[in-house]
């Protein structure tokens, strides 16, 4: 079975500092001097630039990669404030004040968006769709009754004159 090695943090650091500097010698160099399994290092080192490359919640990043929570907040966090609020707001999280309106006018269209004629059509056919189904659910009722009714009135006249089957 094979063992696994659990190795302290310290020396665990100042490989990884070794490895991550500039004109460092490779990874399986390191390895050999440390007398640790390359793909260990390797594993180390890519899980550090992993970590490097992450933006923590509420980080920088491009404006168009940021969330639609994040536009919405942000546009209501800007509502009512003077332009050099706007402008320190817009500072502090890496965007412009063209961000901002645009994603205001976003905003409003998504909500104007929900009383479109498209909508309403789109209601009414399903509406109209419904009505359609619920009559023929009717009258499929009113068949099936009636076929019940005659099928129960055949077998009480079967009872009473008996089956015509002698004939």
């Amino acid at each position: 079975m094979r063992q696994v090695n659990t190795y302290p943090a310290a020396i665990k650091a100042s490989i990884l500092s070794k490895v991550l500097a500039p004109n460092a010698p490779s990874v399986v160099e390191l390895a050999k001097e440390f007398n640790i399994p390359y793909q260990t290092l390797y594993a180390w080192k890519c899980a550090m630039l992993n970590k490097k490359n992450v933006n923590p919640i509420g980080g920088s990043q491009r404006p168009q990669d940021k969330s639609a929570q994040d536009k919405l907040q942000a546009v209501i966090d800007t509502t009512g404030k003077t332009e050099s609020e706007i402008g320190a707001y817009c500072r502090q999280h890496g965007i412009y004040n063209y961000h901002l309106e645009e994603w205001r006018k976003q905003a409003l269209e998504s909500l104007g968006s929900l009383n479109t004629k498209k909508h309403k059509s789109e209601h009414l056919l399903i509406i109209n769709e419904v009505k359609q189904l619920k009559r023929d659910l009717h009258r499929k009722d009113k068949a099936l009754a009636e076929v019940s009714a005659l099928l129960i009135l055949k077998k009480k006249a079967d009872l009473i004159w008996g089956d015509n089957e002698d004939a």
